[in-house]
């Protein structure tokens, strides 16, 4: 009988679901490659090759493979330098195996008791602007220094830990499912490739070459940050048309975690009820919506914009047989220090978390210096920027190159 839930890794196919159960970070990462090529993804979050030898009884010949779900095989990226640096990392991270120290969960029990006791606090009085705008950035630290680590598995060895405080950005209006789907696999494995990465592909904005040249894109650099802006309330109405519309049939293994998902969905209408509870009009009831998603969603999305597209980031072709290394790292840019890295949840060394996503944003500050050593070895590109400002000017003027339609390609 054919199999049809099956993931490859090195061109070669597994069982999707006995694979799941043995998987020791649970079932949920395994169960998302259900249907996809899953080798780069397999080795940024374990570090190590897949050890075929040890799963042989859970491989599935290729001629057993139901023809629908046959998997289309790339050239895998080269690791051998990738393999090299993780093993300069290992005395680093050793105290926590990489996971989150002791302290990092007074942070996160700081983020999400000040966004939720406010929305206690909106089912029983008005909340001010002042408290609305405390809240959106509250939500935007939630977004940043919990749900991100915990989807990307980097908070504790148990799964479940990882799952439940995963689930802040259901919390938040958005969907865990779609986030580790679109951000965890297709973002970090396939980052700034165009027709992969959908993060390029941003209506009214050019952020690569394959988008058509048009005069309407020439003071994106100005606009984009208007844009930004409706981020949140965008990523709130997204996220439920696309849990509304149900997984798909590659999607059913993780049915019950959607349902989960999709049941959350109702913090959002819950939060807009408790605006317009105790507005003074519904000029402030709408006021009140869009500054909570706003603002915050504002801060994320500038973050994310900076961190892949700036002066000399790589956006041609395909990683594809090339240096896993050079292409994570060519790809993103780092700006700042330890101070930015406790506030923005280590995204502001996106390099470091972009080789290494499954360990804890803590451990950035320290791995940059090691990190960087290894690309001046190699000649790889390392950008580091070390002020927020210059960040910003640089993306700033390679908005205005993409828009004018007069970027240069880097390869």
């Amino acid at each position: 009988m054919s199999v049809k839930n099956v993931f490859s890794i090195d061109g070669i196919y597994y069982d999707t679901e006995k694979i799941a159960l043995l998987h020791p970070g649970g079932p949920m990462f395994v169960r998302m490659c259900n249907g996809r090529e899953s080798t780069a993804f397999f080795v940024s979050y374990h570090r190590r090759r897949f050890p075929h030898a040890q799963y042989e009884a859970y491989q599935v010949a290729e001629k057993d493979v139901h023809p629908d779900y046959k998997i289309e095989q790339r050239q895998l990226p080269q690791f051998d330098r990738y393999f090299e640096l993780c093993e300069q990392i290992k005395p680093i991270i050793a105290p926590t195996k990489g996971f989150a120290p002791w302290y990092y969960f007074l942070k996160a029990a700081l983020w999400l008791t000040l966004m939720l006791g406010l929305d206690l606090y909106s089912l029983f009085w008005r909340r001010s602007v002042v408290l609305t705008v405390v809240q959106s950035l509250a939500m935007a630290m939630v977004g940043l220094n919990v749900q991100h680590d915990a989807n990307h598995g980097a908070v504790s060895r148990d799964w479940r830990v990882n799952r439940v405080l995963g689930l802040s950005q259901d919390l938040l209006g958005g969907s865990s499912i779609s986030w580790i789907i679109n951000h965890n696999i297709m973002h970090h494995i396939y980052t700034n490739e165009p027709s992969r990465d959908e993060d390029l592909d941003i209506p009214l904005l050019r952020l690569h070459h394959r988008v058509p040249k048009h005069v309407a894109y020439c003071l994106q650099q100005f606009y984009v940050f208007l844009l930004e802006a409706c981020f949140g309330p965008v990523h709130v109405v997204t996220n439920i048309l696309f849990l509304m519309k149900g997984p798909s049939e590659k999607q059913l293994l993780f049915k019950d975690q959607w349902d989960v998902s999709l049941s959350m969905m109702l913090i959002v209408p819950f939060r807009i009820l408790c605006n317009c509870l105790h507005a003074t009009s519904w000029q402030d009831a709408v006021c009140l919506c869009l500054t909570q998603y706003m603002l915050g969603g504002f801060y994320l999305a500038l973050f994310f914009l900076i961190s892949h597209n700036f002066e000399g980031a790589k956006k041609h072709g395909t990683s594809d047989g090339l240096d896993f290394v050079a292409c994570q790292t060519e790809t993103s840019c780092n700006f700042g220090g330890k101070w930015w890295g406790q506030l923005n949840g280590g995204l502001n060394f996106q390099i470091e978390h972009h080789l290494f996503p499954r360990v804890h944003h803590g451990y950035y500050v320290h791995l940059a210096p090691l990190v960087r050593r290894h690309c001046e070895k190699y000649n790889i590109k390392y950008v580091h920027y070390e002020t927020l400002q210059e960040n910003l000017a640089s993306t700033f003027e390679h908005m205005e190159k993409f828009g004018k339609g007069i970027e240069k390609t880097v390869d």
